[in-house]
């Protein structure tokens, strides 16, 4: 009988046996094949003890995938049982009974593998869809939270502006300071606070800034109600900033000029906020000893505004104000964001 080509030592060893004990080519298939258990579908490979049984579980040690077998593997150990079978019945000397042993219990084997397979393909298939299901059930849920999170964004903004906006139309903040700093102020407060989360999502989308205009409107609303700057004349910039300081104490002089100085920030900050500038150089300019002191120092702040910065309009209306100082702020408070 011709020998398979190529025999593994294991099989090699069984030949040598054979020759010597012809009927071990017989009990090495049947012990295999009796070694295969089906199961509810499930295939395994049980080895028999014994001495048959010892030499063949050294068999494993010849070949990784009969190892696979052994250790009941049925996908990866369908190729070797198949591989195994093959081997041994064309290498050994087997008997037509043992042939037809072989050949129903693989038939039985191989319609098991076929049916666990089908089942095992239908698994996967309903396991892609549950996957497919849970994607979009993901999406899903993350189009959610942003809504929710956008929501608390939305409430904790609005209520972050009306509380500050509240307690400055209250007589609660920057109380006893000239009108023209207590907005400053003010808006340095709004753009400083959960407003700013607004300010930059806008931003990103290139919206209108919404509590830019809200809070200019509010400012002008409060205005009409106590009279501080005129509403339809226009006025110098300069007269309305020295007339602030001038009627100031020297503590709060002081303490808004540490708030708005100017000199810690960055040239390409300062470029965008000119008002802002002239505003902070009066202050720090009103703080200086009276006999160092300009005896006019808005007016040499906007001089050296125009010198150092850019051209700003000395005369203004309270709208023109308003709206240049909240945007500015606005303006710089994004800028200061990493």
């Amino acid at each position: 009988m011709s020998n398979h080509k190529s025999i593994s030592p294991s099989t090699q060893k069984l030949e040598e046996i054979q020759r010597r004990v012809p009927i071990v080519g017989d009990k090495a298939i049947t012990d295999i094949i009796n070694g295969i258990q089906v199961n509810k579908d499930i295939i395994l490979y049980r080895k028999n003890r014994g001495w048959l049984g010892n030499l063949i579980s050294q068999l494993d040690g010849s070949d990784n995938n009969r190892q696979i077998l052994l250790d009941g593997n049925l996908i990866a150990g369908q190729e070797a049982l198949y591989q195994w079978v093959l081997e041994i019945t064309e290498s050994l000397k087997i008997s037509q009974t043992a042939l037809q042993i072989t050949q129903t219990s693989l038939l039985e084997a191989r319609n098991v593998i076929r049916n666990q397979q089908t089942r095992w393909n239908k698994q996967d298939n309903v396991i892609n869809q549950l996957s497919e299901r849970f994607t979009i059930i993901h999406q899903q849920v993350d189009k959610l939270t942003e809504r929710v999170d956008k929501v608390e964004t939305e409430v904790r903004v609005e209520k972050d502006y009306k509380r500050i906006v509240s307690n400055w139309t209250g007589g609660k903040t920057y109380t006893k300071l000239p009108f023209a700093l207590q907005i400053i102020l003010l808006a340095r407060e709004v753009f400083s606070s959960y407003v700013l989360m607004d300010e930059l999502e806008r931003k990103n989308k290139n919206e209108q800034n919404f509590y830019r205009e809200l809070l200019v409107n509010d400012i002008l609303t409060h205005n009409s109600n106590r009279q501080q700057l005129p509403e339809t004349t226009f006025f110098g910039l300069s007269d309305l900033l020295d007339q602030s300081w001038a009627a100031m104490t020297n503590d709060d002089r002081e303490l808004t000029a540490g708030l708005l100085e100017i000199r810690s920030i960055p040239q390409h900050r300062l470029v965008n906020i000119p008002h802002l500038f002239v505003i902070g150089t009066t202050l720090e300019l009103a703080t200086l000893p009276e006999q160092a002191r300009p005896n006019k120092p808005a007016q040499c702040a906007i001089a050296l505004c125009h010198n150092q910065i850019d051209t700003i309009s000395r005369t203004t209306d309270a709208r023109e104000f308003i709206t240049a100082v909240v945007e500015e702020t606005a303006n710089d408070c994004l800028a200061m964001l990493p």
